[in-house]
């Protein structure tokens, strides 16, 4: 939403592969006519790095690789020749390469010459060029990929390059020499998987090394079913195809987990201090025990003081995602409260229950030190339920609730009590089955209204009141009976509606057969059961009665008492789940 966007506290990470996995690289290619560059950053969740060849090496470095070329830009090179012995050798003995020459070698410069000359824009015209990759925003676990299949012509003629790639297992990979921005400190990371292809080009076997979390000495072998461990000279001799590396934590957030687990302690000591003060009937002996029991099981004691902490605790919340992060993740990100919190700066929750499980405390020195070195917020002083919010969602689960009953009732696999059917688009039905479908909303994240019925990818584009060529039943639209119709006419709205003879969008065309509206929702008796299910006390009004009153007045009522809603001028259509939409 536009609010999430402007707001000062929006994290980046939008899922969790996100929150692992992406990076940034930065694409710099040089004019060496002009010595202008061009600079794109690219969004990537693995870095795929080429093998080496042995004459390759000896250039690994940056700047000995660059002169190299810039040479051969010049004159002939006889690198080739002069390596040969190094290469026959190569024949016999497989010294390998390491995974830090395949990052050089994928950093390192390509120069752009001959047919590949760059288009610069400065000059006007093609020039020689150099391009080169670093690595601009790391990411908390690094996926390199390792380049081993090779496909010249198509798949019957790919190779695989088996190489022997070394990578550091017991001791740390450091990523500083391969960063856009150079640094002075190390950048480490530490191996805590890989995958193994074992076979060739036409065929062979994937199998799995992992790392225990809590034992990093351990590690364990996954090939299908089967879990063996393994010894680290085991994990040494594999080749790898996928390398997965965690970034480790700076000494300074290392320090930042210790102080924020000692800090929680303390305020959760304070806390059942305090619930113990507050149980004078019970024996002084008993008080520790019950209040460690609020605690522990989040009783009504420990949720009322969430709702309103009392001022002498001095506490405030944050997620215990935010808290999984800061004790797993090398760099945190900004404090992600905002992300809890309804359009209201509340908590959009059904219970007090619901609200406080996301939630653990801390002091308020302690949140203002974190805010202070990552940013984020805003600052939750309590797990306030929004009442608006609470409202909205008593009346999302009610009217799910009965639209659920009414189409049991009234859905058919024919046309029913009537002669026609009445078809909308088939988008618009799945949408619909999820949000009928779904469990009581607990939270105003989750509620997934379908919203107004549509049609308009039923018609042509270019003219909008003749129906597409070639629509399909059941994949591009479904057709329900009337009594359905009108229900969802009443409930979401939407249009135009497409009543039809036969069950077939292209059949003759046929008058709504408005004696069929649902008794349920017309007529004496019924009005306030028709005003809660209805799309304007729901969706526009969010279940505030009041705002409904004064949005819509007596006139509303009277529309939703003689005619339920009718909307025929904008038409309407619906469709259905269970029968109709499963007919033809």
């Amino acid at each position: 939403s536009e609010q999430a966007r402007s707001s000062p506290w929006e994290t980046n990470a939008s899922s969790i592969i996100s929150e692992l996995f992406q990076g940034r690289v930065v694409s710099v290619v040089r004019c060496l006519g002009c010595q202008r560059s061009s600079r794109t950053q690219e969004v990537v969740y693995e870095v795929s790095v080429p093998i080496p060849e042995a004459n390759e090496l000896a250039g690994a470095g940056p700047m000995a690789e660059s002169q190299h070329v810039q040479q051969s830009l010049k004159a002939p090179s006889w690198t080739g020749v002069l390596g040969l012995a190094g290469k026959v050798k190569g024949w016999f003995v497989d010294r390998g390469v390491e995974v830090t020459d395949c990052l050089h070698k994928y950093c390192a410069p390509e120069y752009l010459t001959g047919k590949d000359k760059y288009a610069c824009e400065h000059c006007k015209r093609k020039c020689d060029g150099e391009k080169r990759i670093a690595l601009k925003d790391l990411p908390e676990v690094l996926c390199i990929h390792i380049k081993r299949f090779r496909y010249d012509a198509g798949w019957f003629n790919g190779t695989k390059n088996s190489k022997v790639v070394k990578f550091p297992v017991g001791k740390a990979l450091d990523v500083s020499a391969f960063l856009d921005d150079a640094t002075s400190q190390p950048v480490e990371y530490q191996l805590i998987g890989l995958i193994e292809h074992i076979g060739s080009m036409g065929g062979g076997h994937y199998i799995s090394y992992c790392r225990h979390k809590r034992k990093p000495h351990e590690w364990y072998e996954f090939d299908d079913q089967q879990v063996t461990p393994v010894t680290l000279a085991q994990v040494e001799r594999a080749e790898p195809y996928v390398l997965l590396y965690q970034r480790q934590p700076s000494k300074g957030a290392r320090h930042d987990r210790q102080v924020f687990k000692n800090d929680h302690r303390r305020v959760q000591s304070s806390i059942g201090t305090y619930l113990s003060s507050q149980a004078p009937g019970s024996p002084s002996a008993q008080r520790g025990d019950l209040a460690a029991d609020e605690i522990r099981v989040h009783g009504a004691a420990l949720r009322g003081l969430y709702k309103s902490p009392p001022a002498e605790l001095d506490i405030v919340f944050v997620s215990k995602h935010w808290y999984v992060r800061l004790t797993t993740m090398s760099q945190p990100g900004p404090v992600d409260n905002f992300e809890y919190l309804c359009p209201h700066r509340l908590l959009g929750s059904s219970s007090v229950e619901v609200a406080a499980e996301p939630f653990i405390p801390i002091s308020r020195t302690m949140y203002q030190a974190l805010v202070q070195k990552y940013g984020g917020g805003p600052t939750l002083s309590s797990l306030e339920i929004c009442p608006k919010c609470h409202a909205h969602m008593r009346a999302y689960n009610d009217r799910r609730q009965a639209e659920y009953e009414l189409v049991t009732k009234y859905d058919t696999k024919d046309t029913g009590e009537g002669k026609n059917w009445y078809l909308i688009d088939a988008l618009w039905v799945h949408k619909w089955k999820r949000y009928v479908r779904a469990e009581n909303v607990t939270d105003i994240r989750d509620m997934c209204a379908p919203g107004p019925m549509t049609s308009d990818r039923l018609f042509d584009k270019e003219d909008p009141g003749k129906i597409r060529s070639n629509l399909r039943l059941r994949i591009d639209y479904i057709g329900v009976n009337a009594r359905v119709w009108w229900l969802f006419t009443h409930i979401h709205g939407g249009g135009p509606c497409l009543c039809r003879e036969e069950l077939d969008i292209y059949s003759k065309e046929a008058d709504p057969e408005i004696e069929l509206r649902l008794l349920e929702l017309s007529g004496a008796g019924v009005a306030d059961f028709a005003r809660r299910v209805s799309r304007q006390y729901v969706d526009d009004c969010q279940g505030d009665m009041e705002l409904y009153q004064q949005v819509y007045g007596r006139a509303a009522t009277e529309a939703t008492e003689v005619d339920g809603n009718l909307g025929l001028t904008q038409g309407d259509t619906v469709d259905q789940t269970p029968a109709a939409a499963e007919s033809g």
